[in-house]
């Protein structure tokens, strides 16, 4: 067994002891850096997920990705861009359930060639895109085989930064223990402009059928644009 396989099984089995600290966490960072992310705009809420609307425009960048170098955001395409990394020992992995619900809306509204899903990667220091590319195609192998486009990028520290800042996602990382505080959440980029930013509330994070059936009801609209 690879080494990298055998770090994200072992991921899956500590994942199952940090429900609490991911509820927690996700809570603090998806409704209190919130107004970091987005000012002071229009927003809607419901149990599972806050829904506010910067249109904020942001540049392009061309960075290595799973799918070789790449300009994100994508042209022509909404895209749903979160932050992630395969260490992570809570929030990210329930990010990844709520973007499998994503992948299946989706697929069931033949939508895949209208959007893509970008995780911005938040962990260029220790990890890699063949770590990355191991984790997707853990969790969402028989998405990928069914057409989904869920890009994984990271570059070098540096840029990284600036990409960051450009899609206002906060990042922090702790040199002690080596982990990375980071916003946790959804952006919907189209057109070169951050559409919608989707934060799940506490109820949200412990139902990701439920928050990625809400953020696909704005996902819809836009498909529809």
């Amino acid at each position: 067994m690879g080494s990298a396989l055998k770090l994200v099984m072992a991921i899956g089995s500590a994942f199952a002891l940090s429900i609490a600290i991911a509820l927690v966490i996700g809570y603090i960072v998806g409704s209190v850096i919130v107004p970091y992310i987005a000012g002071e705009p229009s927003y809607t809420r419901n149990p599972y997920v806050i829904i506010t609307e910067p249109n904020i425009p942001v540049k392009s960048f061309t960075l290595n990705s799973t799918y070789g170098p790449l300009k994100i955001p994508v042209d022509g395409k909404v895209n749903v861009v979160t932050p992630q990394y395969v260490r992570c020992p809570d929030i990210c992995h329930w990010e990844t359930a709520i973007l499998l619900g994503l992948f299946e809306y989706a697929y069931e509204e033949n939508a895949l060639d209208k959007i893509v899903f970008i995780t911005i990667g938040v962990d260029p220091w220790n990890e890699s895109l063949e770590l990355a590319r191991t984790y997707q195609n853990i969790k969402a192998g028989k998405w990928f085989e069914k057409g989904v486009y869920w890009i994984w990028v990271y570059d070098d520290p540096s840029i990284m930064g600036e990409v960051w800042k450009e899609y206002r996602i906060y990042v922090e990382k702790n040199w002690t223990n080596y982990l990375v505080t980071h916003w946790g959440g959804f952006l919907i980029v189209k057109d070169g402009v951050i559409r919608y930013v989707a934060s799940p509330t506490l109820d949200g994070w412990a139902s990701p059928a439920k928050t990625a059936e809400y953020i696909w009801v704005i996902l819809r609209e836009e498909l529809k644009k």
